[in-house]
């Protein structure tokens, strides 16, 4: 529904909102031409996701939820708010930004009043006033990474939300499992045995699926928190973890950790996590009599991390995708979900690192070899 505009009360909105905040009274005169007021009841769709955005707006009172599509099977279909906008708050803001799509839904929460603007118009302007476009589009900047920020965040809560919801009664039927092959409700016989464990197995593997998602999820939308940790006691409590496993296997487990390694900042269990993943890919395709090594060194503004094996290697057509998600080598016995070292990639990225792997390992000529280096500080 339109209202009549009032130009004193609309200009004092535009002056102080999110988009035009640093405009001179000269320049936002020039905006108020492209401006009319509008009003929508609680629950009305202002716009929608995947629509083109000829239109954009701000909130001059009221609350505004914005949500996204979930496309949680073909069939089905949900939304999720991803944040509530007030007064000053920017709407539809890619009506300034090529494809022009909008990318989110605006749903009214309570009767709410906002400024619509011509974004074709909009447009024009800046291109005829370069600074009124410059500090606009600067503005428009900061909204959207604040905007992606949130969402990301929200994304993370939803599905780490989903996922745990899907990990509890896997986790019990998994439990009952192992009551039944123990005997609790009788006796099995061992086609009945033969049954529940092939259940277990592929019990076990969905929860695998399951946590390696969780863990997707988290580093994915949700980021890591940091802090000053000691790189060389992550190693060395990944390398007591994982030793009994390669002496069980018949591994021997070589480390060159220097003591005085420096501190860096990161998030301490995932990098754990990068350093058990690539010792458990050493470990599952190394045979007996093996060796797997495990190297750091300082390097002026980064340090070094690299685990090599002498096991059976990668082919060569398949180095450029294991870092991929869901990628699982075709000509390997043993699959997993195929997440590990996409995952490994993402922790690694998120900490501003790098990681390659080469095949065969250059020193021994066999296996491959695994190098990851992190900044010391965030800002390299």
């Amino acid at each position: 529904m339109k209202a009549i505009i009032e130009l004193g009360s609309v200009k004092e909105i535009l002056k102080h909102s999110d988009l035009f905040r640093g405009l001179s009274d000269d320049e936002l005169d020039k905006v108020l031409p492209l401006c009319r007021e509008e009003v929508y009841e609680a629950g009305t769709v202002i716009y929608r996701e995947g629509t083109l955005c000829r239109t954009m707006y701000i909130v001059e009172s009221g609350k505004v939820a914005l949500e996204i599509n979930l496309h949680i099977s073909r069939a089905v279909e949900e939304s999720a708010t991803t944040q509530v906008v007030t007064q000053g708050g920017c709407l539809a803001h890619t009506g300034l930004v090529y494809p022009y799509i909008r990318t989110v839904t605006g749903r009214s929460l309570e009767r709410t009043k906002v400024i619509a603007l011509d974004a074709a118009g909009l447009s024009g302007l800046f291109k005829n006033n370069p600074e009124v476009g410059y500090m606009t589009m600067n503005n428009l900047a900061k909204v959207a990474s604040s905007r992606l920020k949130y969402a990301r965040e929200t994304m993370g809560r939803i599905l780490s939300i989903i996922f745990h919801d899907l990990k509890a009664p896997l986790a019990a039927v998994e439990s009952y499992n192992r009551l039944l092959l123990g005997g609790f409700a009788g006796e099995l016989n061992e086609e009945q045995k033969n049954i529940v464990q092939r259940s277990s197995k592929r019990l076990s593997e969905l929860l695998n699926l399951v946590s390696s998602m969780i863990d997707f999820s988290r580093i994915g939308f949700g980021g890591l928190r940091m802090e000053r940790i000691s790189l060389a006691k992550v190693i060395e409590d990944c390398l007591e973890t994982m030793h009994p496993l390669a002496e069980g296997k018949g591994l021997q487990l070589v480390a060159e950790i220097p003591r005085e390694l420096p501190a860096i900042l990161g998030a301490q269990e995932r990098l754990k996590q990068v350093v058990i993943n690539l010792l458990s890919n050493a470990i599952k395709f190394t045979p007996s009599g093996g060796v797997i090594t495990v190297k750091a060194k300082d390097d002026i503004d980064y340090v070094e991390v690299e685990v090599a094996d002498t096991g059976i290697g990668i082919p060569a057509k398949e180095l450029p995708r294991i870092f991929d998600s869901f990628y699982r080598g075709l000509d390997i016995a043993e699959r997993g979900v195929g997440l590990g070292l996409s995952i490994t990639k993402s922790i690694v990225e998120a900490h501003h690192g790098r990681i390659r792997a080469v095949s065969p390992c250059p020193e021994s000529g066999k296996g491959s070899k695994f190098t990851f280096i992190l900044p010391k500080d965030l800002k390299k």
